[in-house]
């Protein structure tokens, strides 16, 4: 599970990367947005003539973020998560490679960020990470051991970030687990290597960042022992990380300012400046992009995106995705108590024509929960799916049911999802299948699906950690926040488990577990996994160095402007 070498891509890696990224640029017109840009009627000092590069940039976003402490508990919200995520770094990254138009992540490499290199012991049991000298916070205070060590213990001690349940097989008891070698040495030790590649990839994300503790622990007290609540009682106090921004300036209900941080451990990025400006309206925050009074867009609607993917200057980012859609059935309630019921059902979703119709070709079908990409990965012995309702009546019919109906809830602020739900009611119908539509608060959805008040429920979700045993037990774990489903399967259970004792998670032996523990999520059917959707943002064509993250946060660190 060392770093494996990646092909040479634009990505967040000091000079280099900018280089490579003006030889992207090179043959697109650069386009002033609004009074943000940077060009000059004067000549620069070189007399060059050349106008100043434009490096501030402007983003629109649905919502606006209200909290960036992500231990005191998860906030949803497009805002929330796109600015905590660029304000912190981690021991590690997921390199981005060329996707589509744009930029994916290396699932499965991981590269040294905050540490300088790693190495993995001969058993794959403990990860020694050599931190890199010289690295400071945003509030100047130098990376040490000790960060590593007080950020874990953070993590675990504050319940509402719910970070226990995020490690949980791999960590479970951070002071014994992370031992602190030196100043700039600390090692990792689980009791499993199956458990290793899903540690790394949790330690490049956002739940792995490391905080200032110099600057938390002086802030703390005995009843805020980690200056949990002292940060979330004023946003500006979210300044403790070692990312590429910080925030300047919050004005509640109208703008987020966050400028670049000049001493970023992989070099000051490009983009100097972001104004993050709340618009409600998907439709108008497409439209400031088309008219250049904006630079990116979060948020949008399919139809939104399709309607610009002509327009020369406006990127729309087309790449693989982790985003699910998928339809999750009560399996402990009659009728869909019955797998073979269920399975029926995965022939009478009309897959087709949710991509199209819902979904303006910005999806694609996608009817398993594995990435497709992993080293080693085979999905020959997967059943294929399409829109068959007379087969779907069938397998009905000899599961002994000839008059299903049942009631479909989905989120009622997803326009998607609702959409959605009606196109599947209407195809349901031609199997013999009667569905009546609920449209419920997105918190009472998810609470009435784990208390099994739901006979089946419509959701898009994605594995932020995209390693097969992580994907294999989101969405399935008995009791787990995610397990909609209420899905308890102890043949699938112990094919994960013995996947866990293989040894290296993407070797053969482990791949063999993984991919029958698939084969039989499928074929029991808790779920119909309709389709993977595609990112919903939207850039000016000269802003290059887009990337697809598993987390959908845009990493404006590697954005550059030609």
């Amino acid at each position: 599970m060392s770093p494996r070498p990646v092909p040479s891509v634009p990505r967040a890696s000091g000079p280099s990367r900018r280089r490579a990224l003006q030889l992207l640029g090179a043959g697109g017109a650069a386009v002033g947005v609004g009074a943000l840009s940077a060009c000059s009627d004067e000549a620069p000092a070189n007399g060059s003539g050349a106008a100043a590069a434009r490096t501030e940039i402007v983003v629109v976003t649905p919502d606006q973020a209200s909290n960036v402490v992500r231990d005191y508990g998860y906030t949803a919200g497009t805002d929330n998560q796109d600015v905590t995520n660029n304000l912190h770094a981690q021991l590690l990254r997921k390199p981005y490679v060329e996707d589509g138009n744009a930029l994916n992540q290396d699932l499965y490499t991981f590269d040294p960020y905050l540490a300088e290199s790693y190495e993995t012991s001969p058993d794959g049991l403990t990860f020694t990470f050599h931190l890199k000298q010289g690295v400071v916070s945003q509030q100047g205070n130098p990376l040490t051991a000790d960060d590593v060590l007080w950020s874990f213990e953070r993590k675990f001690a504050t319940p509402g970030g719910g970070m226990a349940g995020y490690y949980k097989p791999m960590l479970t008891d951070p002071a014994t687990q992370i031992r602190k070698v030196d100043d700039h040495t600390v090692t990792f030790t689980v009791v499993k290597a199956g458990y290793g590649l899903t540690l790394l990839a949790n330690l490049a994300e956002n739940i792995g960042s490391i905080y200032d503790s110099t600057y938390l622990k002086a802030n703390a007290t005995p009843a805020d022992p980690y200056a949990v609540q002292w940060g979330v009682a004023d946003m500006m106090r979210g300044n403790f990380g070692f990312g590429a921004y910080k925030l300047q300036s919050v004005t509640a209900g109208q703008e987020i300012v966050m400028v670049s941080n000049p001493d970023f451990v992989l070099g000051a990025p490009h983009v100097t400046k972001m104004t993050r400006r709340l618009v409600e309206d998907a439709a108008t925050r497409a439209n400031m992009v088309k008219q250049g009074d904006a630079d990116v867009a979060l948020g949008l609607r399919p139809s939104d995106q399709k309607a610009l993917e002509a327009d020369d200057s406006v990127l729309v980012p087309d790449t693989k995705t982790n985003s699910y859609l998928l339809m999750a059935m009560n399996t402990t309630r009659a009728p869909f108590d019955d797998p073979a019921v269920r399975y029926a059902m995965s022939f009478a979703v009309p897959y087709g024509q949710i991509i199209s119709d819902v979904y303006s070709d910005r999806a694609y079908q996608y009817n398993h929960i594995l990435d497709d990409t992993a080293p080693g990965y085979d999905d020959s012995k997967l059943p294929e799916f399409t829109f068959d309702p007379g087969h779907a009546k069938e397998l009905l019919a000899a599961a002994g049911v000839n008059d299903l109906s049942f009631t479909l809830s989905v989120n009622n602020q997803l326009p998607s999802v609702q959409d959605t739900a009606i196109q599947i009611q209407s195809a349901l119908a031609d199997a013999g299948i009667t569905v009546k539509i609920a449209e419920l608060p997105a918190a009472q959805l998810n609470q009435d699906s784990l208390d099994g008040k739901l006979e089946a429920s419509l959701a898009v979700g994605a594995a932020v950690t995209n390693t097969p045993p992580y994907m294999l037990s989101l969405l399935t774990q008995p009791g787990g926040g995610s397990n909609t489903a209420l899905w308890n399967d102890p043949p699938f259970l112990a094919e994960v488990a013995a996947g866990l004792d293989a040894g290296d998670a993407l070797g053969a032996p482990a791949m063999t577990h993984w991919q029958t523990a698939e084969l039989r999520m499928v074929t029991q059917a808790p779920y119909v996994m309709i389709a993977r959707v595609k990112p919903a943002a939207v850039l000016r064509a000269d802003i290059h160095g887009f990337a697809q993250r598993t987390d959908f946060r845009i990493d404006y660190s590697n954005l550059e402007i030609a």
